[in-house]
């Protein structure tokens, strides 16, 4: 028998399917002895800025969806990048999932108001993802939001809600970014 290292290149074969695999996909096992080209890291992002005429929420005192229209990143794999502020995957494997959502804000109202954030994926909010930031009217600031889902499923989409948890105060979005990557292997 020859190993595979002392096999002269005319003689090396490649895997099987990968002539016909997609550009950019590796070959994944499924565990039970058969594997399949897949892409290894689902992807896709959004963003909305407009410093000069920020989305305003009306005094979101429930969670509202965080809706400003945003652009497609352009580098999506097996993610739709919608305009209205989410993100739906499209591969066909379910998928752990972290989702990073960056929120530049303030609100209207003079008095400190407490915002809470939260994801939401198929408007069912996600169970431990809220966060929440204190803003000031006037004086933006920005918040972070980062949170592991598991199991994402084929057409599941990811969004941000928010919502004002003080008496009253619209909020003004100056800057908003959602991204989600596949977590495989």
């Amino acid at each position: 028998m020859v190993a595979h290292a002392s096999l002269p290149n005319a003689d090396l074969h490649e895997c099987k399917g990968a002539s016909a695999a997609t550009v950019g996909k590796t070959i994944v096992a499924s565990g039970s002895g058969t594997a399949s080209f897949k892409y290894a890291n689902p992807h896709g992002g959004i963003y909305f800025s407009n410093i000069g005429t920020p989305r305003t929420i009306t005094y979101p005192s429930v969670y509202t969806k965080c809706d400003p229209t945003t652009t497609a990143g352009g580098l999506a794999v097996e993610y739709t990048e919608a305009t209205t502020a989410k993100l739906t995957y499209t591969g066909t494997d379910s998928v752990d999932t972290r989702v990073i959502a960056n929120v530049c804000l303030d609100q209207s109202v003079g008095a400190d108001r407490d915002i809470y954030f939260k994801f939401y994926v198929n408007g069912v909010a996600i169970a431990g993802s809220e966060t929440a930031v204190t803003t000031q009217s006037g004086k933006m600031v920005n918040i972070q939001i980062a949170f592991d889902i598991a199991n994402l499923a084929t057409n599941d989409y990811i969004e941000v809600y928010l919502k004002n948890n003080d008496a009253s105060g619209d909020v003004n979005i100056y800057s908003f970014y959602l991204t989600a990557l596949g977590l495989r292997g």
